[in-house]
């Protein structure tokens, strides 16, 4: 148990040689962030692109009614 009690903190080094690591990219899209960044944005973008379709077909009075 003491050597869980009393370990050195690290944390502070940990930091220092993440940020180090890839000094242009955000942190954001460092490790697997990329790939889940990727993947966020184009969920994103085709609930946007579908959600606007939806609303022209709205407006436009051609979206077909509940229950048709």
């Amino acid at each position: 148990m003491e050597s869980i009690l009393n370990r050195p903190n690290r944390i502070r080094e940990k930091q220092i040689a993440y940020q180090a690591e890839s000094g242009k990219a955000p942190v954001y899209l460092r490790g697997n962030g990329k790939i889940w960044f990727r993947a966020y944005m184009a969920l994103f973008t085709v609930s946007f692109v579908g959600a606007n379709f939806q609303l022209i077909q709205y407006i436009r009075g051609k979206a077909k009614k509940v229950g048709e």
